[in-house]
């Protein structure tokens, strides 16, 4: 699903509705009003890729004099290698989780993206260990990894295509007399923001395609119905003897010889209120050999015939014994 880019910083005050007041009443309505904010933070670090930080349109663009640096900063910084995938940062993000987008914006660029949920294709907590003390719990820290994936941002091919991949920090801004340090609440602050992307994107599942709902109306329509005569159906390849039925539900063509189907409207056409067979005539179509006719134990029990064994002696059952 496309993004949103916006120039107007949102407001939380004005543009959305507090979770706590919206679960604190009985809605009118759920489709109309201001969406839900379900987390808000204002000093979140985005970090991506050179290749891809263009595709999340918040990015600053780099000064042609190269006089701000655009490279993730101290003291998270120290987590990423040279190999890291995470190279430019944007550093003042503000993040509004709302019941129906994402919604980042950027004090530094003065550009946001509204980012619709179903995009939002894998996110996780991610932890971070300083590569010079990585055993410090103190220096660690967590973030909100997420991959992301446009509709229009990757070729047709969808082998070749990679998602966006973008990483959100929650980071304490330092002053100037300060050294920077990893925020004391950045792993609750990382939790309550991951947990709040889950809550709104169960709120907000994939859309059906439009050419799934015509695959499985198709499907719905066609009915399987067995061998019978198949002038009067469509065969199904790879099938044989099975073929389609119609749309509007009627019963498949009749099998040959059976005379039609009989149902709950015609029975009385077949049976008699004691249950004997009455179709000999009045009824279209021939019967089978044998049809309406109940056959005697004689007939049945023939030599040879139904499991009995040729014998010359007529007892054939194994005397009982105490």
């Amino acid at each position: 699903m496309p993004p949103v880019v916006i120039k107007t910083r949102p407001s939380a005050e004005d543009d959305f509705l507090p979770l706590s007041e919206y679960q604190a009443q009985t809605p009118n309505t759920f489709f109309e009003g201001k969406p839900v904010l379900y987390f808000h933070d204002e000093n979140i670090k985005a970090w991506a890729s050179d290749e891809q930080c263009e595709q999340l349109f918040f990015f600053s663009k780099a000064a042609a004099d190269n006089s701000v640096s655009l490279q993730p900063t101290p003291p998270e910084s120290h987590a990423l290698g040279k190999d890291d995938e995470h190279t430019r940062e944007e550093r003042r993000v503000e993040v509004f989780v709302s019941s129906r987008k994402l919604t980042l914006f950027s004090h530094n660029s003065g550009t946001g993206v509204e980012i619709p949920y179903p995009a939002i294709t894998l996110h996780a907590i991610k932890n971070f260990k300083q590569l010079d003390n990585p055993d410090s719990h103190a220096a660690g820290f967590a973030g909100v990894y997420m991959q992301i994936e446009f509709s229009n941002s990757g070729p047709d091919d969808d082998e070749s295509f990679e998602p966006i991949e973008l990483t959100l920090i929650p980071h304490k801004p330092a002053s100037n007399d300060d050294l920077p340090s990893v925020d004391p609440l950045n792993a609750e602050r990382t939790n309550a923001l991951f947990n709040q992307i889950s809550a709104c994107s169960n709120l907000n599942p994939d859309p059906r395609n439009e050419g799934e709902e015509d695959d499985d109306d198709e499907f719905n329509a066609d009915h399987i119905i067995f061998e019978s005569d198949v002038d009067q159906g469509v065969a199904i390849e790879g099938l044989p003897g099975v073929l389609q039925g119609n749309n509007n539900g009627g019963l498949p063509p009749p099998l040959p010889g059976s005379s039609g189907w009989i149902t709950a409207e015609n029975v009385n056409e077949y049976f008699d209120e004691d249950g004997n067979w009455i179709g000999d005539e009045g009824v279209s179509g021939e019967l089978g050999d044998g049809a309406g006719r109940v056959r005697g134990r004689d007939e049945v029990e023939q030599d040879g015939t139904n499991g009995q064994e040729d014998v010359e002696d007529g007892d054939v059952k194994r005397p009982r014994t105490e």
